[in-house]
């Protein structure tokens, strides 16, 4: 077990044993360990990661390292926060309803926060159990047409409902201004806004490096005097939760955003124990790693258990997948596939799969110790033995003994699994789940041998949509 002051757990007792991976597995690897750490030293102390490049094939620097901490000379500054926390208060005052646009890296990070901060049922609060913040919607991160169809018939609704007074904000998320799927919904949007008569403002996310030469979006920004967040350059998409990128949609909600950079500076410290069993996300690189090329396990279930952690598993699986799915520098390719699910939900639509079919998995567990709910199973069928076994429980509790279940389960036919455990669900403590799985990644691509920040693979569909758009205009 490998415990931070913090309260973070990491259990690899199910993954290095005599049964699993071992010791001496594990010590074949001090080399290896030991040219992590050179790339490691070098990105932290140049902001460029060696060998690697933009799609352009130029030099371009990598910085995740930096975003826990708030500096003047950094990416996250005073200033921002100050600016986020304005345009927080602004919402509260202005704003009804929040429509946040984007996809993948520009939605994932977002939608975590979100549902961490907010749960499900937050756009059915009234104003004063919201405390005043607005409602929030996604769109964007596909290109549903009935799924747009139904969000505005839903704005349309609140505005019927709440008068002249009604207003919108449309918060769009860009790097580059041309990304088919927010661009395309939120031309739908402001449209159907318009059409419908619906005050609204807009926002947008973009590269804002050069001035002399925008990008589209920033460039509609400064033609109609949109407000303009950055999406800082060297921060690739799936790391950028740590930005601006994620912190428009934190402060519309009131969600902690210095906490949960106080809690990614937390485990960065921890990352840079050079001591594998006091480093999480070394440790877990290194077991993952082993357990892929040695044991044939290249299939990764993320499994947390809650509901308001649902979606921190499709955030790793893209973490995952673009960081470490692709060709390795021997011209072999290398991944591990990425399954989303969460407990307790998916024990009974995966589990049977992970107990009993190929050996294949590795399973990695998310508990959160302390739920703050007082919810107690009442014992109102007592007569039914079986009903009568849940009766005067917590229900968290429930939830946490099913995790414990599943985790002995697969033990007991020697399934690879591990489990991180966090006291309770704050924005400190995802920003400790969420900032070690960003390193675990960048040390299994030395491991491997594959650049963790680019994309190629993305690259071949782009170029295939554009001419069959062109087929498709009307």
């Amino acid at each position: 077990m490998l415990r931070l002051d913090s309260g973070f757990e990491l259990d690899y007792s199910n993954i290095y044993n005599e049964s699993c991976i071992q010791k001496k597995d594990v010590n074949n690897f001090e080399r290896a360990i030991q040219n992590v750490w050179r790339h490691t030293n070098i990105l932290r102390s140049t902001g460029f990661e060696e060998g690697h490049v933009s799609k352009d094939g130029e030099p371009e620097p990598i910085l995740f390292y930096q975003l826990p901490y708030i500096s003047d000379q950094g990416i996250n500054t005073p200033h921002m926060i100050e600016r986020l926390k304005e345009l927080g208060e602004y919402g509260r005052q202005h704003i009804d309803t929040v429509v946040s646009i984007g996809i993948g890296g520009s939605y994932l990070g977002s939608k975590v926060l979100f549902d961490v901060q907010c749960g499900a049922f937050w756009n059915s609060y009234t104003d004063e159990e919201r405390k005043g913040y607005p409602r929030l919607y996604f769109a964007g991160f596909n290109v549903d047409g009935l799924y747009l169809e139904g969000l505005i018939q839903t704005l349309q609704c609140q505005a019927n409902e709440k008068g002249d007074d009604y207003k919108v904000l449309l918060v769009i998320t860009s790097k580059s201004g041309s990304t088919i799927e927010p661009m395309a919904n939120f031309m739908v949007l402001e449209k159907a806004l318009q059409e419908r008569h619906i005050a609204y403002e807009v926002a947008v996310i973009t590269d804002t490096t050069d001035i002399n030469s925008p990008t589209i979006l920033h460039k509609m920004a400064l033609d109609n005097q949109w407000k303009v967040f950055s999406v800082p350059y060297g921060v690739g998409g799936r790391f950028s939760v740590f930005t601006e990128v994620g912190f428009v949609t934190a402060a519309l909600v009131g969600f902690d955003i210095e906490e949960f950079l106080a809690g990614a500076a937390f485990m960065d410290l921890a990352c840079q124990e050079e001591d594998i069993f006091k480093n999480p996300a070394l440790f877990s690189a290194v077991l993952k790693y082993i357990a892929s090329e040695r044991y044939g396990r290249i299939i990764e279930v993320f499994m947390p258990y809650g509901e308001s952690l649902h979606s921190l598993s499709d955030w790793y699986v893209q973490l995952l997948s673009e960081s470490l799915g692709k060709m390795s520098n021997i011209c072999l390719p290398y991944g591990r596939t990425p399954v989303a699910a969460v407990g307790t939900m998916d024990m009974h639509a995966q589990v049977q799969e992970h107990q009993e079919g190929r050996l294949n998995k590795v399973v990695q567990f998310i508990k959160v110790k302390e739920w703050g709910s007082s919810l107690m199973v009442p014992n109102s069928y007592s007569e039914y033995p079986r009903l009568d076994a849940i009766g005067n429980i917590n229900i968290c509790d429930i939830l946490n003994v099913a995790l414990d279940a599943n985790r002995e389960a697969l033990s007991s036919d020697n399934r690879f699994n591990l489990t991180i455990t966090i006291p309770t669900l704050n924005a400190f403590h995802l920003g400790e789940i969420m900032f070690m799985h960003c390193w675990a990644v960048y040390f299994e691509s030395i491991l491997a041998g594959v650049d963790a920040f680019d994309q190629p693979g993305v690259e071949v569909y782009k170029r295939l949509i554009g001419p069959k758009l062109a087929e498709a205009k009307q």
